[in-house]
């Protein structure tokens, strides 16, 4: 049995108030994160939840697994997805009169058309999203995670400038910090959409840092064409930049981490450069990163400091594309809130948050200093604490 700290109960509550808000009948709920999330079980299957009842949960694979994990007791094997609909006529319920919730943005095409066949005239919405925005909020035990997380992080950054040795490559030096890693309990891959295993690590330098590739900015451009982002084979030089974007993936739950440093010498404007930045980051975290601000202020703010010291243009870009200001964690790297221009999502207490401010410049090179945070009402508890180059 899972470790109830977790408040699995009242996960499902949440669920099924917003069952309730949403005005339908069940949730079809196959993310594995949002299954995760709300069983405690991460094995391949498909949860039914009502509004009242205790919620099923079919089980593909690996059934005596998932009955040793998870909280919930009405547990069953599914031999084929048409068990679900059985499982509706069997509450009662006329399919033609059923609104469903699915999480139609991660369900594969084909999912969908065996569902939309097998429910008749159900009327099917997509509640992604909504489900997602329940666990952008973490409780005190995912936040302790979180926390030891942050120090994984920590401690594959802290061995970087040891290892920045000219004639290093990129791929060498990567090595070195995903072996700290993995030695500290992080597996190697991060849950990113919705799916499970996709490495994202970015440790790039030189020409490298401006050259927008697959993510598309400061991506690297990796070892080969078919994998377009990452650590590349470049030889690090004396005077280089170089910087390092380590998604930890501890438990779960990430810790996205980013330092940015320079090899033996350092190079024209860096410092200079590089405090601008620093200087604006705890402006931003101090004013700004707290229970009720609006998540597209902070953006805002931000770029506004930037201009002032005439490096609006290279925020968060290199005038071909630009990203977003930073983005909640959880189960998977991405998750809500957006730091954007444009979302306008009010932070509250206990999101965790990765803020990667960042500046690119082409032919010169990039900055990027990203750590995590705990939201309170006043400043930010942060769980990332490399140093910095410069202060």
């Amino acid at each position: 049995m899972v470790n109830i700290k977790y408040s699995f109960q009242k996960r499902l509550e949440k669920v099924q108030n917003l069952l309730i808000k949403l005005d339908l009948d069940f949730f079809i709920i196959t993310n594995i994160q949002n299954l995760y999330w709300i069983t405690g079980t991460a094995q391949y299957g498909v949860l039914v939840v009502s509004r009242e009842d205790y919620p099923v949960f079919f089980i593909r694979r690996n059934l005596f697994l998932a009955k040793k994990e998870s909280w919930l007791e009405n547990i069953r094997e599914m031999e084929k997805t048409s068990q679900v609909k059985e499982y509706l006529i069997s509450k009662g319920r006329n399919l033609d009169n059923l609104k469903i919730g699915m999480e139609l943005n991660s369900l594969p095409a084909s999912f969908y058309l065996y569902y939309r066949k097998m429910l008749k005239e159900a009327d099917l919405s997509n509640v992604e999203f909504d489900l997602r925005k329940l666990r952008m909020v973490k409780d005190q035990k995912e936040l302790d995670i979180f926390r030891t997380a942050g120090k994984v992080a920590q401690k594959a950054q802290e061995i970087i400038p040891e290892k920045l040795i000219p004639g290093i490559k990129e791929h060498e030096v990567a090595a070195e910090i995903i072996k700290v890693a993995l030695k500290n309990k992080s597996v190697h891959f991060s849950n990113v959409n919705s799916t499970f295993g996709q490495n994202w690590f970015i440790l790039t330098s030189g020409e490298n840092l401006w050259t927008p590739s697959y993510f598309p900015i400061l991506s690297g451009t990796g070892l080969s064409n078919a994998i377009p982002y990452g650590y590349s084979d470049r030889i690090i030089k004396k005077g280089d930049i170089v910087m390092c974007d380590y998604a930890i993936n501890y438990m779960g739950y990430h810790a996205d981490h980013a330092r940015t440093y320079y090899v033996q010498s350092i190079p024209d404007k860096f410092k200079e450069r590089y405090l601008i930045l620093k200087r604006a980051y705890d402006i931003i975290t101090q004013d700004y990163l707290r229970a009720g601000t609006p998540a597209n202020q902070i953006f805002l703010e931000m770029k506004k400091i930037l201009e002032k010291e005439n490096l609006g243009k290279y925020f968060q870009g290199n005038g071909y594309y630009y990203q977003g200001l930073g983005h909640g964690i959880g189960l998977e790297l991405d998750e809500l809130p957006n730091i954007t221009e444009k979302d306008t999502i009010v932070l509250e207490e206990n999101m965790v948050i990765a803020l990667e401010p960042k500046i690119i410049i082409p032919n010169w090179g990039a900055i990027d200093l990203e750590d995590d945070f705990i939201i309170k009402k006043g400043k930010p508890e942060r769980i990332t604490h490399t140093e910095y180059l410069f202060d």
